[in-house]
């Protein structure tokens, strides 16, 4: 089987399952399967090898994160249920003036972006930055997209996002190492992203039937230089800022500290282990869900709280746990078939940069499918087999990645349309802020992650 047969047989499954998914609506998993499994085939392999390598491929990646995304799914529907989420807006509003009103906003978002997925954060948050904008006088078509880009952005770069979990596993990089360069690249897009739609000149009132109870009230659009944020219109959510934050960075302070700290301490002490425990990602998100019990207060012993929270956790991880399941299954199939060698010998034939490859693979995943989370798990399987053949380091490729799935939102996806038709905006304002506002968070974090390579820092 010649190497030109093999790569364009890569090249046309690429297409076929991006068709697929964006052309005929066939469900993500349903797709990535026929792909696999036809890949397989038309490559040599057999009927019964095929299949063997897709189980394979699927049980060894689900049992890696497999976890992982259940108790990540779990802390995002505790502390969206507790309202944690709520409190943490409320406060992050209340700590800057009125004209910073757009900063706070991106602190909330990309705070709640690490646990909750960023469709989830703009429904929950969008009356509260509605009556905001009512109160202010700034347009929707800026405080929509900046609720929106900041989870965005941190649910593509970073665990517990069931992408990055995915991503991060399937290339075999420290959970540590992903949430601390993760944020290196993410942030600075956060932050380019917000100033740019910080400075758009189009006013958008927000939707009436979120600010009409402040109509009925004698309000006005302006709000007559009152600094007193939406939120202060519903009660205050009966948790702490200290108990609605705990959840969210006990996990990531435990798997970061066993990162850094596991080398250094002395080796089979018990403060080796239990660092080493407690840090082990699995348990640190199992533990973040316990410390979110008490935002429950007396209602954490309620079946409501103890079984059917967790049912939902369930739910909503299903999906990311089938996708990521059959990405493992795919990355299979390349690495068995030869495809990693040729695709490598080509980008090196071409002269390109090996490190544009996955952030173009990334973005073009998720510019045609409309989903970041798929856009990062699909290009992490498609160039997990070819890292040793493009002398990359895993780090890196989930970087470029993370940061790839990023770009762009538009008309094909629902975050877009949950934040545009919330927000009152057309679809030419929605591409105009986020799906403009989504490049440059891309196109920013790839250019620090360029920095960091040139430099030595990855």
């Amino acid at each position: 089987m010649s190497d030109l047969y093999t790569l364009l047989a890569f090249l046309v499954a690429i297409v076929v399952l991006v068709v697929l998914i964006a052309r005929f609506k066939v469900h993500p998993v349903a797709t990535l399967f026929i792909v696999v499994v036809t890949l397989g085939l038309v490559l040599g392999m057999g009927g019964t090898a095929t299949v063997e390598l897709v189980k394979e491929g699927f049980g060894s990646t689900l049992a890696n994160v497999g976890l992982l995304i259940i108790f990540g799914c779990v802390l995002g529907k505790m502390l969206e249920l507790s309202g944690a989420a709520m409190k943490i807006t409320e406060t992050a509003l209340r700590m800057f003036a009125e004209k910073r009103v757009p900063w706070a906003i991106a602190l909330a978002s990309t705070v709640l972006g690490i646990p909750l997925i960023a469709d989830t954060a703009v429904v929950m948050l969008i009356p509260i930055v509605s009556a905001l904008a009512y109160r202010t006088g700034i347009s929707m078509m800026k405080l929509g997209p900046i609720l929106y880009i900041g989870a965005y952005v941190m649910t593509s770069v970073i665990p517990p996002g069931p992408g990055p979990l995915a991503s991060a596993s399937l290339l075999d990089v420290s959970m540590g190492e992903a949430i601390l360069y993760g944020l290196m690249v993410g942030l600075p897009g956060v932050l380019a992203a917000t100033l740019y739609l910080s400075r758009i000149k189009t006013y958008v009132a927000p939707k009436p039937e979120f600010v009409e109870h402040l109509v009925t009230a004698g309000g006005s659009a302006g709000g007559g230089g009152t600094d007193a944020p939406a939120g202060d219109e519903t009660p205050a959510p009966r948790v702490s800022l200290f108990g609605s934050l705990l959840p969210i960075l006990a996990p990531i302070v435990f798997i970061v500290f066993a990162s850094l700290a596991a080398p250094v301490l002395p080796e089979g002490s018990w403060i080796t282990a239990v660092v080493l425990f407690v840090g082990e990602p699995t348990m640190a998100l199992f533990l973040a869900c316990l410390l979110a019990l008490p935002l429950f207060r007396g209602r954490w012993r309620d079946k409501e709280t103890l079984n059917d929270l967790f049912e939902s956790g369930l739910r909503i991880a299903a999906m990311p746990l089938a996708l990521t399941g059959v990405g493992g299954a795919l990355a299979t199939i390349i690495r068995e078939t030869g495809v990693a060698e040729n695709v490598a010998g080509t980008i090196e034939s071409v002269g390109l940069s090996p490190v544009i490859i996955p952030f173009l693979v990334a973005a073009a995943v998720c510019t045609i499918t409309g989903s970041n989370i798929l856009g990062v798990m699909t290009s992490a399987a498609i160039m997990q087999p070819l890292i040793p053949s493009l002398d990359l380091s895993p780090l890196v490729v989930y970087l470029a990645c993370a940061t790839g799935a990023q770009i762009m939102k538009h008309a094909n996806s629902s975050g877009f349309w949950v934040t545009t038709t919330l927000s009152n905006m057309t679809v030419g304002q929605g591409i105009r802020s986020i799906g403009v506002a989504s490049v440059i968070s891309g196109v920013t974090g790839f250019a620090v992650l360029y920095a960091m390579i040139a430099v030595g820092i990855v």
